[in-house]
C-alpha cells in the first residue's frame, strides 16, 4: 500500500495545530466570567450601551492572545477548506 504524502502532511499539521492550541489554552487563562457575579443588586449593573464598542476594543487589546488564537483558528480552517476544495481525486477502477 502506497503512503499518500498529502494525508501524512495533513495529519502532521493537524496534530501540530492541536498541540499548539492546547499549549496556549493551558498557558493563558480566559477571563470571561472573572467579574460576573449573579448576586449583585440591579443598581450596580451598568445598562449603558454607548460604550460597548470601547469596552470590546479595550478587552481585545488587553487580552490580545484571545484575538490571535481566534485569527489562527480562522486561518487554519480557511486553509483546510482550500486544500479540501483543490485536492485531486483518483479515479476508481
Amino acid at each position: 500500500m502506497k503512503v499518500d504524502r498529502i494525508r501524512v502532511v495533513g495529519l502532521a499539521a493537524a496534530v501540530l495545530t492541536i498541540l499548539v492550541f492546547s499549549t496556549l489554552i493551558i498557558k493563558y487563562e480566559f477571563p470571561v466570567f472573572k467579574y460576573a457575579d449573579t448576586d449583585q443588586p440591579p443598581k450596580l449593573v451598568e445598562n449603558e450601551t454607548g460604550i460597548i464598542g470601547q469596552e470590546v476594543s479595550r478587552f481585545l487589546w488587553d487580552y490580545r492572545v484571545i484575538d490571535l488564537i481566534a485569527q489562527a483558528f480562522v486561518l487554519f480552517a480557511a486553509a483546510a477548506c482550500c486544500v479540501a476544495l483543490l485536492r485531486t481525486e483518483e479515479r476508481k477502477r
